[in-house]
């Protein structure tokens, strides 16, 4: 039970982040209808302003956010130095002077950190060229995966605000072909179209924004410890070189 709440405390604040960026479309939300109700004499509610104004698009920009949030907790958890290079492996292999026993220890503690180690000293046989060319290799490998993972709030970062456009732009289509058929006096008509459009607009940015704002500091993140990984790995690979 104590390692329940000690595991739970831990990720506490990584789930109090994902739960504030998943509110932060509702909130914008409500701000706008705090607004429409302002203006109009009649209350609209949260749901309808979004998703029945808003349109079809909104139902996708909201499966985007919550795509968004996963990626986002689960990067947190990932990209930390713990994780890629535990302090406990680290020491077992530092405190060994054997090339099998290193490789067993890695093989008993997989992360990025003993996969590199294993790949290179699997590849000492060959020479100390193949060893270091087979780091290299492994260690580019291992920050690839995680670079992948992550390019996927580039990708929403992306696609969010493409897709407030397509909204905007068939809300506008709407309003001008109402014009078109029933002229200016339908003012509610037109409202509503226009309404489709901005919502549509600012679903986007408020998905883009953080995503693309993550995207970057999970990245630069990545790159910083990845630089301390290859420093111990260089130190720890200098006793085995020949």
């Amino acid at each position: 039970m104590t390692s329940i709440i000690k595991l739970f405390a831990k990720r506490a604040k990584y789930y109090s982040l994902a739960i504030g960026i998943l509110l932060t479309p509702a909130i914008l939300f409500a701000v706008t209808n705090d607004v429409a109700e302002t203006a109009a004499p009649t209350k609209t509610s949260l749901f309808e302003l979004v998703f029945v104004k808003g349109g079809v698009f909104m139902y996708i920009i909201l499966l985007l956010s919550v795509g968004m949030v996963y990626l986002i907790v689960d990067a947190f958890m990932l990209i930390k130095a713990e994780k890629l290079m535990p302090e406990n492996a680290v020491k077992q292999i530092e405190d060994t002077n054997d090339a099998q026993t290193v490789i067993k220890i890695c093989e008993e503690n997989p992360c990025a950190i003993t996969r590199i180690i294993s790949a290179g000293l699997r590849a000492k046989k060959r020479g100390k060229l193949a060893m270091e060319e087979a780091i290299a290799e492994h260690g580019a490998r291992e920050a690839s995966a995680i670079r992948t993972k992550i390019s996927y709030l580039n990708t929403i970062a992306t696609i969010a605000p493409m897709l407030g456009l397509l909204g905007t732009v068939s809300g506008m289509i709407k309003a001008f072909g109402n014009i078109a058929t029933m002229g200016m006096g339908k003012a509610s008509v037109l409202a509503d179209n226009i309404s489709e459009a901005l919502i549509t607009t600012a679903g986007g940015l408020v998905i883009a924004i953080p995503a693309m704002a993550m995207f970057f500091f999970f990245r630069n993140r990545l790159n910083d410890i990845m630089v301390l990984v290859e420093d111990k790995i260089g130190e720890i690979i200098e006793k085995f070189e020949e």
